[in-house]
């Protein structure tokens, strides 16, 4: 089994990989026998825009605020969706038994 540790960006987990002697480079990832390290890239998903929960707000009006939709919606950012994929690639493998975040 192993334990995936989930960093902040790639210059903190190779830290984490140099302290637990992590050298398996893969492509959004670190691998040894015993860990996996992965890492965001600042923010990883954004909130929908208001109008595509509701035409109703796609221009501001006093009427129609506050904008709360009954469930919030959240979608990839262009920029981090492959690391975004890598990630959750990661949380999918059956033998990680444990997420360090």
């Amino acid at each position: 089994m192993k334990t995936l540790i989930l960093t902040e960006k790639p210059s903190v987990a190779r830290d984490f990989a140099k302290a637990l002697n992590v050298n398996g480079k893969r492509d959004g990832y670190l691998e040894s026998d015993n860990y996996v390290l992965t890492w965001a890239v600042g923010h990883l998903v954004e909130l929908f825009e208001p109008e595509a929960y509701d035409a109703k707000w796609a221009k501001w009006d006093l009427a129609t605020l506050p904008i709360i939709p009954d469930e919030f919606r959240y979608r990839p950012i262009q920029q981090s969706a492959s690391q975004l994929k890598a990630i959750c690639a990661q949380l999918g493998r059956p033998e990680i038994d444990k997420l360090v975040i």
